[in-house]
């Protein structure tokens, strides 16, 4: 390759053309390609997120690991959920950099965002950050819709949820429930349909609960913390029937700092026996939402993306 082909490469990020001719000095040629490697960004994949194998273990609880270091970037765009109400008005986050990596066994995916803000406990007009990864219920190219999939041809998702791993934190610290850390002053006694005197179980403790945690009593998914911490595992067949999967197998642990989350999230590659397991080596298919917790971002009011392919790394 000539040495002006070269230094046109050198330079991707900013699409410059150096006109030296082809036998210019091998010096500038050398320097020129050390500037390029120190400015330039980490190596993109605009077309498709590539899941490089590994064989160190997967870096399932460190957004920071050097292992991301040397993965390629997806860029993601998101566009407002306008489908269905509630809709989504306003643009939020836009731009989701994707990478990913797997074992043969099970692939992690990196997710970062740029978030001024980092909203943790859901207060009044205020969510909380949360991010998910959507899949086909079915493999090959016949996807479902983007937006939830389809009667028929449903999806499963992975949802990672911020308060979820704030309750699983202070949970282990023993800092008390949301309510403790949002009124630090506060004196909380207990629950009316939890009081020692209303038996478990018992039709009084049903009434109560019914009344003063609705949410909780209809089992509305949200209002618990999942068992695999703070993601859960959805199907879903379009929009309004979402629900638990009868397989949690899935993590996620998140950060945000400097006004940017990164989270990770892992699934198996093969998730139980009504979702086709991801292929090595061939084109499968993601798609991604976010909710900004400031903007009141929340059920179907998200910003979320079409279906990108997902190619895991063959052996």
């Amino acid at each position: 390759m000539s040495a002006r082909r070269l230094l046109t490469l050198a330079s991707p990020r900013h699409r410059r053309r150096c006109w030296c001719t082809d036998h210019g000095s091998l010096a500038l040629l050398m320097l020129a390609l050390l500037v390029s490697a120190c400015g330039r960004g980490p190596a993109v994949d605009a077309t498709q997120v590539s899941a490089r194998r590994i064989q160190a273990p997967l870096p399932v609880q460190d957004p920071d690991s050097p292992i991301w270091r040397d993965t390629l970037e997806h860029p993601a765009r998101l566009m407002v959920q306008d489908i269905t109400e509630p809709r989504l008005t306003a643009p939020g986050v836009e731009l989701v950099r994707v990478r990913a990596v797997h074992d043969g066994t099970a692939v992690a995916f990196r997710l970062e965002w740029a978030d001024t803000t980092s909203d943790l406990i859901p207060e009044s007009s205020r969510s909380a950050d949360a991010v998910a990864l959507q899949f086909p219920l079915q493999g090959g190219a016949d996807v479902p819709d983007p937006a939830m999939g389809q009667v028929g041809k449903g999806v499963r998702i992975w949802y990672w949820k911020a308060v979820w791993q704030d309750d699983e934190r202070r949970a282990k610290a023993g800092a008390g429930d949301r309510v403790a850390a949002l009124y630090p002053r506060a004196s909380i006694d207990h629950y009316p349909f939890e009081a020692p005197s209303v038996p478990p179980g018992s039709p009084t403790a049903e009434a109560m609960s019914n009344r003063y945690a609705p949410a909780l009593a209809v089992g509305n998914p949200i209002t618990r913390r999942p068992p695999g911490g703070a993601v859960q595992v959805l199907k879903a067949e379009g929009f309004g029937n979402t629900a638990p999967a009868e397989l949690q197998q899935g993590s996620g642990v998140g950060r945000w700092r400097e006004a940017r989350w990164a989270i990770v999230i892992t699934r198996p590659i093969d998730a139980g026996p009504d979702l086709a397991p991801l292929k090595l080596g061939v084109r499968n298919y993601v798609a991604l939402a976010v909710w900004d917790g400031a903007s009141g971002h929340t059920g179907s009011r998200k910003m979320r993306s079409g279906w990108t392919p997902l190619v895991l790394e063959a052996p």
